[in-house]
This record gives structure tokens, sequence and C-alpha cells, in this order.
């Protein structure tokens, strides 16, 4: 699998007390199908409507919060990519990629959104990258990689929302997630997968200040 570069690619990282402002939600995905009872590997139907397929490493796993390690940012489960070999994984270097073909259309901005939390308290164990673009072959091309997250838990105790905006290319179709820390079984954690289409008025600043692309990263409020 490769992902042909996005046309705006994460640059700039920001804090946010309140998401900004989206419409046209294309995709949301929080991972609770299929069901597990602690934790599974799968290697393609993962998610509320079966999009995400493995493209790379022992597969997908899925983590209900009732195995104690964390509360799912929404609903009860959620994704670790640095995966496991057994209950459903491959023999296969454990940090592993996942991808939704979503059929994005070319020249439009949209925003990605996921929210992202570190399992340890090592540096560079819990890094997770998003991207985005077109399946076709194996590998990924560089410049697809759309924002990188890469905290501790002491410097992260809780999730993140993770926010990138980008325009999509001819034939983009596809989001994907990866875990680039260490290989050991322990990494970080995704949750509440959304896609929105921009409007046109909100995207065209973007433009017009030139911008690269755009991040921005915003605290879970807790009650």
């Amino acid at each position: 699998m490769k992902f042909a570069a996005p046309g705006l690619a994460a640059a700039t990282l920001l804090m946010f007390d309140a998401p900004p402002a989206t419409a046209g939600v294309v995709f949301f995905d929080s991972f609770e199908s299929p069901n597990v009872s602690s934790w599974y590997v799968y290697q393609t139907g993962v998610g509320d409507g079966a999009d995400w397929s493995a493209v790379s490493g022992s597969g997908i796993e899925i983590q209900d919060q009732s195995l104690g390690i964390t509360n799912a940012y929404h609903g009860s489960q959620y994704v670790e990519l640095d995966s496991d070999t057994s209950r459903g994984g491959v023999s296969a270097p454990t940090n592993s990629a996942m991808a939704a073909n979503i059929g994005l259309e070319a020249g439009k901005t949209y925003e990605l959104s996921f929210a992202y939390k570190p399992r340890t308290n090592t540096p560079n164990d819990n890094k997770i990258e998003a991207l985005a673009g077109e399946l076709h072959g194996l590998g990924f091309a560089p410049g697809a990689v759309l924002a990188t997250a890469n905290e501790t838990t002491s410097s992260l105790s809780d999730w993140l929302v993770v926010t990138t905006i980008f325009t999509a290319q001819a034939g983009q179709n596809a989001i994907a997630f990866r875990a680039a820390g260490i290989q050991n079984t322990l990494g970080g954690f995704i949750d509440a997968v959304q896609v929105s289409e921009v409007p046109l008025p909100a995207a065209l600043p973007l433009f017009g200040l030139g911008l690269a692309g755009f991040a921005s990263v915003r605290r879970r409020r807790t009650a």
C-alpha cells in the first residue's frame, strides 16, 4: 500500500480548549465493532462500519476498557497498533498500520480528527502517525503523514484530540494510522476517528495565508 502525498500536510501544533468548528461529517468510528470481551487482533472488518483493514504488521488490536488499562474516549473500545502476534495477530513486526477507504473527493478540504493517549512512560514508545492518500502498491509515501502524536504517560495523562486539515488529491480516497514507536506490543491508543468536509469559506483562509498545513490538538474535557 502506498499513500500519495496529500495536498496539505500537518505542520503546526496548537492547543485548543474547544474543538474547531466543523461541518459535514463524512466518517466517524469509535471501534465498537467487532465486540471484544478483553482484547483481540483483527486483520480486516474492523470498526463500526467494518471499514478498517490491517495493511502492515501483526494486525489491529481492539481493546475493551474492562481490561482496566484505560477508559475509552468514546464508547467502550479503542485501538492499539503496536499489536500482538497472538489472539488473531499474524507473525510480523508488532508495529502495525490500518487503513480505511472512505471515498474522499479530489479537491475538497477535509478535517481529520482522532483521540490519542499514550500507554507507557518510555520516550518514543507511543508514537502514532495519521496519513491520507491513494491506495496502490505497498509502503507509504513520506509526504502522506498528516499528523504525529508522540507522548508519554508523564507528559499526557488523559486523551488528546488531534486535528489536522488537508486537501484530497486526485484518486485520494483513504485514511490510515500506523504505530511508529518502539516495537514491544505496548503503544499509543486511538479512538473516535472523524473526517469532516470543511466548507469552502472556512477553507479559503488557509490558502490565502499560504499555509503548508495545519494541525491542532486539544485536551479532553472532564466533568
